[in-house]
């Protein structure tokens, strides 16, 4: 049994999650973008290159596939390879 509290599902086929580092001010201007691995109804899970490690406790902003753009928080990290990341996000709206 897991502890999960909501259930994983696939995300579409060639959707992307687009992540803006700075979750203060209006504008969307999106530094990152991943793969999703799998999404619930509280957030994601989700893999990307890039050199800076995010941090467990960050906030951002992010759009997930054909959502709208959500404020959320970075809930876990795991370091794959050397600039490989794969980070579990939690929504917080």
């Amino acid at each position: 049994m897991s502890d999960r509290k909501f259930l994983r599902y696939q995300p579409d086929p060639q959707s992307v999650a687009l992540i803006d580092l700075k979750a203060s001010g209006r504008d969307f201007k999106p530094t990152i973008t991943a793969i999703i691995l799998n999404e619930s109804y509280s957030g994601c899970a989700i893999v990307f290159a890039d050199n800076e490690i995010m941090k467990k406790g960050t906030k951002v902003k992010i759009k997930i596939g054909p959502l709208e753009i959500m404020k959320a928080e970075v809930a876990w990290v795991k370091v794959l390879e050397e600039n490989i990341q794969k980070v579990g996000i939690l929504l917080l709206e």
